[in-house]
């Protein structure tokens, strides 16, 4: 097998360069991209590699270690940045969400103009969570090496293999898009545009220590100065990994901090007694926690946070309407390979329903679903059973 060809690129002027080409170029209106990053032992992605491919089918490898450790400027990466942001040339991923990350934190500016095949696999009934692997195998009819998927992309020299695996991901994204461009029909091209807008959206990459508490599921039950004692953990615990650029559940795990908000321990000794906890997070930071404790019981009860507020429970028949369009928004998971709860929710269908016209629904889950449960409400469109299936009766 012979090696294959690409563009190496390991110095800052090198990246200037190649930038400079494409945006130059203006039949190059597309790039197909990938990342290799590690997060181990880091908050932050540590970002490994960069794998493109433009339209005209030339792949370049871009190797920001090499680039960073040679640096003549303070922002070595900088030209990639630019073109990465640069609204006229369409960069093309899959599964962009964390390649977006680690590409944003590179200088706090937000890639734009961007196309996710997963997404667009969506329509393809591959699923919500479809693995570029499974997809290019059904769509390409070509079996990827997966041999490097856990490899250490950030040793030096990088493998013969590592590359070709690296490669592999850009050199069939290009195709993929291709197709997808091709078989997408104007409205669901729409809908991937619109999904892909909202992963653009910095606060999703943007963690504010304050707004910790509600990415922990396990706390939407607590209450009162239970509540607060998580909501003050948490944002300790964000603050402290942001700043020392750790994993934020090496001090302290999920379910630790819930057992200590939920029993509340009064002094440092008795952290010691919270099941599972590690006893060097607690003589390290055994102080700095109890002491937060102690600040939130000193609070007054208006000072304490407050829970959401819930919709109102449903009527007898809301419940009904709830039943029916939950097992058609079943039926359309099944078909479309999806998570059921991933579509839509209870609580989204139960919303739907009293204000029909006013949908929170975007992109994907709006073609698919929810202008189908709009038409339902207003008694535009029915539902059948046929061969065993929930059907649409227009």
């Amino acid at each position: 097998m012979s090696k294959p060809s690409y563009l190496s690129i390991d110095t800052e002027a090198q990246l200037n360069d190649y930038c400079q080409q494409i945006l130059a170029n203006s039949a190059l209106s597309w790039l197909a991209i990938d990342t290799e990053f590690v997060r181990v032992d880091t908050y932050y992605p540590q970002l490994s590699l960069v794998q493109i491919q433009d339209c005209l089918g030339q792949a370049a490898i871009i190797d920001p270690l090499a680039i960073v450790d040679t640096a003549q400027t303070d922002k070595p990466l900088h030209a990639l940045v630019e073109l990465l942001a640069n609204p006229n040339v369409i960069k093309v991923f899959h599964a962009a969400r964390q390649d977006i990350e680690v590409l944003y934190q590179l200088e706090g500016i937000m890639p734009q103009a961007i196309f996710d095949t997963q997404i667009a696999a969506i329509f393809r009934q591959h699923g919500d969570i479809a693995g570029f692997s499974r997809v290019i195998e059904s769509e390409l009819g070509i079996r990827l090496d997966k041999s490097q998927t856990r490899t250490n992309w950030h040793q030096r020299p990088l493998t013969e293999k590592q590359i070709a695996y690296a490669l592999d991901d850009v050199r069939y994204l290009a195709p993929l898009y291709e197709k997808y461009r091709q078989q997408l029909d104007t409205e669901q091209l729409a809908a991937v545009a619109e999904d892909c807008l909202a992963l653009l959206d910095s606060s999703l990459y943007d963690i504010n220590p304050e707004e910790a508490i509600q990415r922990i599921r396990a706390a939407r039950n607590l209450k009162g100065k239970h509540l607060a004692i998580a909501q003050v953990l948490a944002q300790w615990r964000e603050s402290y990994a942001q700043e020392h650029d750790i994993p934020k559940k090496w001090p302290l795990s999920d379910d630790c901090l819930i057992q200590i908000a939920k029993r509340p321990p009064k002094t440092e000794k008795a952290l010691y007694k919270v099941p599972n906890i590690k006893a060097s997070s607690v003589k390290e930071f055994g102080q700095q926690w109890v002491a937060l404790i102690d600040e939130v019981f000193a609070l007054d009860s208006e000072q304490l946070p407050k829970a959401p507020p819930k919709q109102a429970k449903a009527s007898v028949q809301e419940e009904i309407l709830l039943d029916v369009l939950y097992a058609y928004s079943q039926q359309l998971s099944i078909d479309y390979k999806l998570n059921t709860t991933q579509l839509i929710n209870k609580d989204e269908l139960l919303a739907l329903i009293r204000q029909p016209d006013q949908t929170k629904l975007i992109g994907w889950r709006q073609y698919l679903l929810g202008s189908t449960l709009q038409k339902l409400l207003r008694g535009e469109l029915a539902i059948k059973l046929q061969n065993d299936k929930i059907c649409l009766d227009a």
